[in-house]
C-alpha cells in the first residue's frame, strides 16, 4: 500500500512499508484525519511510536494525504479543510490494597484526565502537538506542547532531516519511549489518589519536575536514519501562582543547557535505539537574587522493537544520574549538605497480539545519598522544606525505593483502551518495612477523538 504525501514527496527510504499492516490502536486522531490512514501506522499501542511514528514526529507532524484549501498555488494559502483538534478522556478507579484512614478503599477519578489538542500541520513545514489538560482537580491548564520546524535534505549521500523545537518539557519533543515523558506508565491514578504509604518513586530534575515551567529550544539533526543528535536550552517561564518565591516564581535561574544523542538501526522485523541525554540546571533557594543550587542530570536510555504481523514487543530502558550541588542552599542555612547524588531507572516490555490484547511488565526505581533532594515527590523541585523559608525539598535519609509493574490492556476499537495495573512497592525509604502499604490496583479507560 503507498500514500501520496502532498507536504513532504521525499518520504525516507522504506517509511511506506512500515505502514503495513495495519491493525488496531490508537493516537491523537487528528493526526490520523490529517495522514488518512490508521492510527497504528504510527502507533504499536498509544504513545508508543513505530518507525513511521518517529518518522512522522521529526518531520514537523507536517505530512499530509488530505485535500487542502488552496490559493495562488499555495503561495497566499494553505490550509486543512478541517481543524487539527482532537479531544482525550481518562476516567479511572484506584484501588489502594491500604487506603489508610478516612480515605475510600475505592478511589474514582472522572475525569483522571481530560485534554484538548491541537494537533498536526500549520505549514509545510511547520506543525504542532499542543495539549491542554484539566486533571481530577477540575482546573485547566497547558500541557505538553511541541511546535517545530522541520525539512529534509542531503548532504552528498546522507539523508538528513533537521528542524528546531520550541517545547515545555524536556524530552517532549523526543520520539523514543524510553525518555521521561513517553516513557512506562502511560497512565497512572490522578492528583487525589490516596494510600496508606503515601510514597511514590523519586525523581530527578529531568524526569517531569520542570514540566510546563520552563520553554526550550533545541535544533536536531537525523543523519541517514541512524545518527541523531540535538541540543539546546531551557529558561524558566513565570509563574505567579507557585508557592516558590524564587526567582520570581520560576523554577530554574537563566540558561539550562540539554543534549541529546541516539544511535538507531533497523533489520527485518526488527529496530532499536541507544542513547543519551543531559540537562543542567541552577534551581534559586531564597529569591531571584539569592543562591543556587545546581543539578547535572545525565541519562542513558534504550529500546527495542519487534514489529512481525500480528504480534508487537516492545523494550524500554532508562537510567538517570542527577549530581546535586547543594552550595546555595548550605550558603542559606549555615549547613554544610555538599554534594549529593539521586540515580533512577526504568525498564518495561510491553507485547500486543493485533495490537488489542496487551501486557506489560516493568520495574522501577530509585537510590540516592543521604540529603539528596526528590524532585518527583512533591511535584517540582520548589516545594515544602525542612527549614523555614527554603524552598527546596529534601530527602533525609537513603531513598532507595523500587516497584514491580504488571498491566493489562484491551483496545476494542482503534481510539479506546482498557487497563487493568497492579503497582507493587518492594522498597521505599530505603527499606521494605510497610512498602506494601503503597500497593494499588488501577481500572482505567482512554477515548480519543
Amino acid at each position: 500500500m503507498s500514500i501520496s504525501i502532498h507536504r513532504h514527496l521525499r518520504l525516507p527510504a522504506g517509511a511506506i512499508s512500515l505502514l503495513l499492516p495495519f491493525a488496531p490502536a490508537h493516537a491523537v486522531p487528528s493526526f490520523a484525519r490529517q495522514l488518512g490512514v490508521s492510527c497504528a501506522a504510527c502507533h504499536t499501542a498509544y504513545p508508543q511510536l513505530t518507525p513511521f511514528g518517529r518518522q512522522f514526529k521529526l518531520l514537523g507532524y507536517t505530512m499530509q494525504n488530505e485535500p487542502t484549501v488552496k490559493a495562488d498555488n499555495g503561495k497566499r494559502l494553505d490550509i486543512d479543510r478541517w481543524a487539527p483538534l482532537s479531544l482525550m478522556v481518562m476516567v479511572s478507579d484506584s484501588l489502594p490494597q491500604h487506603p489508610g484512614p478516612g480515605n475510600d478503599a475505592s478511589q474514582v477519578e472522572f475525569p483522571n484526565q481530560l485534554s484538548l489538542f491541537y494537533a498536526g500541520a500549520i505549514t509545510d513545514h511547520i506543525g504542532t502537538f499542543l495539549q491542554y489538560t484539566a486533571g481530577d482537580g477540575g482546573a485547566f491548564g497547558l500541557d505538553n506542547t511541541d511546535v517545530r520546524y522541520a525539512n529534509q535534505t542531503s548532504l552528498g549521500s546522507t539523508s538528513v532531516i533537521y528542524g528546531i523545537d520550541l517545547n515545555n518539557n524536556p524530552t517532549v519533543q523526543d520520539v523514543w519511549n524510553s525518555t521521561p515523558a513517553w516513557q512506562f506508565p502511560y497512565f497512572t491514578p490522578g492528583d487525589t489518589f490516596t494510600t496508606a504509604g503515601g510514597a511514590a518513586v523519586p525523581a530527578t530534575l529531568i524526569e517531569g519536575a520542570l514540566a510546563q515551567q520552563v520553554a526550550g529550544l533545541t535544533a536536531y539533526g537525523y543523519f541517514d536514519n541512524t545518527y541523531y543528535v540535538e541540543a539546546g536550552v531551557y529558561h524558566g517561564m513565570n509563574n505567579p501562582s507557585t508557592d516558590s518565591p524564587a526567582n520570581g516564581g520560576q523554577y530554574i535561574k537563566g540558561m539550562a543547557p540539554y543534549w541529546r544523542l541516539a544511535y538507531t538501526g533497523q533489520a527485518g522485523n526488527s529496530n532499536w535505539e541507544v542513547g543519551t541525554l543531559g540537562l543542567i540546571a541552577d534551581v534559586p533557594v531564597d529569591g531571584p537574587t539569592g543562591p543556587t543550587d545546581k543539578f547535572t542530570d545525565i541519562g542513558f536510555d534504550g529500546q527495542y522493537q519487534w514489529l512481525a504481523g500480528k504480534n508487537t514487543v516492545t523494550v524500554h530502558g532508562a537510567y538517570y544520574h542527577e549530581h546535586q550541588n547543594l552550595n546555595g542552599t548550605t550558603a542559606l542555612t549555615g549547613t554544610s549538605y555538599g554534594s549529593q547524588h539521586l540515580d533512577t531507572y526504568n525498564v518495561s516490555a510491553t507485547y500486543y497480539y493485533r495490537r488489542m490484547y496487551g501486557a506489560t511488565l516493568a520495574y522501577l526505581g530509585a537510590s540516592s545519598s543521604s540529603n539528596a533532594v526528590d524532585q518527583g515527590s512533591l511535584a517540582g523541585p520548589a516545594g515544602a522544606s525542612t527549614a523555614s523559608g527554603i524552598p527546596t525539598t529534601y530527602a533525609p535519609g537513603d531513598r532507595g525505593a523500587s516497584a514491580y509493574i504488571a498491566q493489562l490492556d484491551y483496545v476494542p476499537w482503534y481510539n479506546t483502551q482498557f487497563s487493568l495495573q497492579y503497582m507493587a512497592f518492594n522498597k521505599v525509604n530505603g527499606t521494605t518495612t510497610d512498602a506494601a502499604l503503597n500497593n494499588y490496583f488501577m481500572l482505567g479507560m482512554w477515548y480519543a477523538y
